[in-house]
């Protein structure tokens, strides 16, 4: 199906929620994930790198999809804090989080397989990520978990923290509801590879767990389009925020999976938010499915690049 030349607002659900909110990756003044990257050099291995993941793509689906199963709560300075525990057989992470969070009682974790969870508090500029979590009967567990102040974290938690394989942070890569309703997702998006053709990983992860694939692309690998690629014609409002994102922040790899896909927060969630009518993501979709929304991108220009080192 061809993409289609309609110009929904993004904006309007929104609106019509009363959601004023500022992305919240914006407010990450020290994180490397929202400075432009056209001044960054390009890698060595940049056309094997990206000749990979148009491999990778065309093998699996046929097209870089969108996994909109990554719940983010937003909660008040009031949010009654409620109990934490660490799944049985999984490191202890409350050292990081504390054993009381703020999740309201309408959280769900995310549909995929992963059960994310993230909180977050602009009124104390803390998020809370957690991974494999489950609601009980007294509280919330996980497997997985982090903690971290937004107006000084760098978007990556120390290791063994965090959600993701690599530590980068969902706030500061994954594209939120408040991001698209913005008009503008300013900050580098995160993505995911295959898991059978990832090569170890680099700077800015921390860690990772990939196998060792030579010549494929590492988790932490940034990508960007060049700053001289024009945007393609009939893109979506969705697609057309991703192309800028891409070209301007990059895309970053935070997690290896069974496709090549970008990360973004679950619609469901914003219902679940007290929000009413059609969530900004699948508004900006403009009726496409979320592998058609991105699928028409210039994926086989893009650059790998070599972030600053912290």
């Amino acid at each position: 199906m061809a993409p289609t030349t309609t110009t929904t607002d993004p904006t309007t659900a929104a609106t019509a929620a009363g959601n004023n909110l500022v992305p919240p990756a914006t407010l990450m003044p020290d994180s490397l994930f929202n400075q432009n990257v056209q001044s960054w050099s390009v890698d060595s291995n940049s056309a094997t790198f990206a000749a990979d993941i148009v491999a990778q793509y065309t093998s699996a689906y046929g097209a870089v999809a969108v996994n909109t199963n990554r719940p983010v709560y937003w909660v008040p300075a009031n949010q009654a804090l409620v109990p934490v525990s660490v799944s049985s057989g999984c490191n202890d992470f409350t050292a990081s989080t504390g054993t009381e969070v703020p999740i309201p009682s309408y959280a769900v974790a995310g549909s995929s397989s992963d059960e994310i969870l993230t909180v977050y508090q602009p009124s104390s500029e803390t998020e809370w990520e957690f991974w494999l979590s489950t609601k009980t009967t007294n509280g919330w567990q996980a497997c997985w978990g982090g903690k971290q102040s937004m107006a000084t974290a760098d978007g990556v938690f120390p290791a063994p923290y965090g959600e993701t394989a690599t530590g980068i942070a969902n706030l500061a890569t994954e594209i939120t509801e408040e991001d698209v309703a913005s008009g503008s997702i300013d900050h580098a998006i995160a993505m995911e590879i295959l898991g059978d053709a990832c090569n170890g990983d680099v700077y800015p992860a921390d860690r990772g767990d990939c196998g060792s694939y030579p010549n494929e692309p590492h988790e932490g690998t940034w990508f960007r389009f060049p700053a001289s690629l024009a945007m393609p014609s009939g893109l979506t409002p969705f697609g057309q925020m991703v192309f800028r994102a891409i070209q301007t922040y990059g895309a970053v790899v935070v997690d290896q999976g069974g496709a090549v896909a970008l990360e973004a927060d679950e619609p469901a969630a914003w219902a679940a938010a007290g929000h009413s009518g059609i969530d900004p993501i699948t508004a900006s979709w403009d009726g496409q499915a979320e592998y058609q929304v991105v699928a028409s991108l210039p994926w086989n220009e893009l650059q790998t690049i070599d972030p600053p080192q912290g």
